[in-house]
């Protein structure tokens, strides 16, 4: 008996000695699935920005399970506590109610495009007068744009169907984010590349964030611990070679 004792305190002094490990925190990280080259099932690690968050938050310590869902439920999601992270928002005040923002992690630069022998140029709305511009029906370009009423603005269901316009000469531009432009043209238009030209000057410079639900309890740390993991990628050249992976598909016409 008095060795069942020794041994039984034993264990109990190894235990506070050597603290079991803590199991890591599991996130639920959603997408909409409609965002490639950003966020798409279809594509290598879900996208570009699916395959830095799921990196940052697993170097983080965190175990990550990826979701997809319509952007109305992820918002809902997040107002909830049923989705723990929001993989690619823009910031918005509204949102900033319900989601915890971290720093950007990438940049979506808003582009028009136009056709290469069409002489147009844009500086600012004055260079737009006159101009048949092709948008999506509910697309955050920019506030100023989407509220102007001073713009010929036609709109469309897709972007594919104003590049298609754009290419039949019914547009003067059309405009999205520079690498959905170079990835819709490349993969479903890859002919009408070398006809095609983005201006130079974006007309909206927007930062990709993740959105973590202050219905977490643990929020806050998380974006200090994502903000902290995107870091530390920057200065190790994997963040580098994540987007180059992606971008070699990007960048590369369909066969």
């Amino acid at each position: 008996m008095k060795q069942l004792r020794r041994r039984l305190f034993t264990a109990f002094l190894l235990c506070g000695l050597f603290p079991q490990p803590v199991l890591a925190l599991e996130l639920t990280v959603v997408h909409s699935g409609a965002w490639p080259p950003y966020a798409d099932e279809g594509l290598p690690q879900q996208g570009l920005a699916v395959d830095l968050v799921t990196t940052a938050l697993q170097r983080a310590g965190y175990q990550v399970v990826v979701r997809v869902d319509s952007l109305d439920r992820i918002l809902e999601g997040g107002k909830l506590g049923v989705y723990d992270v929001f993989a690619t928002p823009w910031y918005s005040e509204e949102r900033n109610r319900y989601l915890a923002f971290s720093e950007p992690y990438l940049e979506s630069r808003i582009r028009f495009i136009k056709r290469k022998n069409k002489k147009l140029e844009f500086n600012d709305f004055d260079d737009l007068e006159g101009v048949m511009i092709g948008v999506v029906k509910d697309y955050a370009y920019d506030d100023t744009f989407n509220e102007s009423r001073d713009l010929i603005k036609i709109s469309e269901r897709n972007l594919i169907q104003n590049l298609l316009k754009l290419t039949q000469n019914r547009l003067d531009l059309t405009l999205d984010d520079e690498l959905v432009l170079q990835y819709e043209i490349n993969q479903y238009m890859p002919n009408s590349m070398q006809e095609l030209q983005m201006l130079p000057k974006p007309l909206a410079v927007r930062g990709v964030h993740i959105g973590v639900s202050r219905e977490n309890p643990a929020h806050a740390q998380i974006v200090a611990d994502f903000d902290k993991a995107i870091a530390a990628m920057q200065q190790d050249g994997s963040y580098a070679k994540i987007v180059a992976k992606h971008k070699a598909y990007i960048e590369k016409p369909a066969p």
